[in-house]
């Protein structure tokens, strides 16, 4: 991704530290969104846009260990603001980076997770279902104000590993914190803990995780396994399976998702088809384009087609900075 740089290199008149810089980057998208689930008496298509800057400062000691911070600022439709995030601190050094705050966790992390997504808004319900922790990229919810977390990324040649912990509330022994409706009242009791690698060597790439006490549930325990097969240089195919974890003793279910795309000059076409173990829930899929301005930017379009048989369609464009 292409950096604005927005200091230029500060040295130090001691010998204390290196250099010093501040850069920014993001994306912004905009299009339309057919839904055809909305509430009665909502619109089915509605204009849906967000832009999004990183702010990351970095600098890096005579001994080759560089600290770094981020903060994030993005504005969505329907939002009555522009606002930032809480920030995230990190320390590197010889392919180890280690992250405190407000951190991107393991399984949010590894390769391949959501490589079915497509659309200007990069989204796919072949996604993993199950809940857990992620990097928040606007303000926590007030109930996760005292929200801490600790992760940890090597890179050792085409090898990823990954490792985060993340406390719901540090400032409590046993936290109890309530959950948005939408889980149906549980509380998040217990630290999530999350692994994950991924390790590409020649045209596969290969990719796993497991998070326990996902979104700080007790026992909501997630997986995920993929697998990816280069067919040259424009096309690409894929597994990714998925065991959702329980939330309130209820099962999530285990999910299964078959994607593929293939170039063509400046055309990329996508598609996915996902399988979730559910009595009620049908097979979702979808199909999708890219077309490449060429700098990052691209026009895209999808039609998906949801678990409860719901449909929705997105075209628009994106563009990275």
């Amino acid at each position: 991704m292409k950096k604005i740089l927005l200091a230029t290199t500060m040295l130090a008149s001691t010998v204390g530290v290196a250099a010093a810089d501040v850069t920014i980057s993001g994306y912004g998208r905009f299009g339309a969104e057919y839904r055809d689930d909305r509430a009665v008496g909502a619109a089915d298509t509605i204009l849906r846009s967000r832009l999004r800057f990183n702010i990351d400062a970095t600098t890096e000691t005579d001994s080759g260990v560089t600290f770094g911070g981020r903060l994030r600022f993005e504005n969505n439709s329907g939002d009555e603001g522009t606002f930032g995030n809480n920030a995230q601190f990190s320390a590197s050094f010889s392919g180890l980076t280690v992250s405190v705050g407000n951190v991107d966790t393991a399984m949010d992390s590894v390769g391949l997770i959501y490589n079915s997504e497509m659309g200007y808004m990069d989204s796919s319900f072949g996604d993993i279902q199950g809940a857990f922790f992620a990097y928040a990229s606007q303000p926590v919810l007030p109930q996760f104000a005292d929200y801490y977390g600790i992760a940890a990324t090597y890179s050792f040649g085409d090898a990823n590993f990954y490792f985060s912990f993340v406390d719901p509330d540090q400032t409590v022994t046993n936290p109890s914190v309530a959950l948005p409706a939408a889980f149906g009242g549980v509380l998040a009791t217990d630290e999530e803990i999350g692994i994950a690698f991924d390790y590409t060597t020649g045209a596969f790439t290969v990719a796993a995780g497991y998070t326990a006490n996902g979104f700080g549930i007790a026992d909501n325990d997630l997986g995920f396994l993929g697998a990816a097969y280069a067919i040259g240089e424009n096309a690409n195919v894929g597994i990714n399976l998925y065991d959702n974890g329980t939330i309130g003793g209820v099962d999530v279910g285990n999910q299964v998702t078959l994607y593929g795309n293939y170039t063509m000059d400046a055309l990329t076409l996508r598609a996915y088809v996902s399988d979730l173990d559910q009595p009620l829930a049908d097979t979702a899929y979808g199909i999708g384009a890219d077309y490449a301005l060429g700098n990052g930017a691209r026009v895209s379009g999808s039609i998906q087609s949801g678990f409860a048989s719901e449909t929705k369609a997105d075209v628009g464009v994106r563009f990275n900075f």
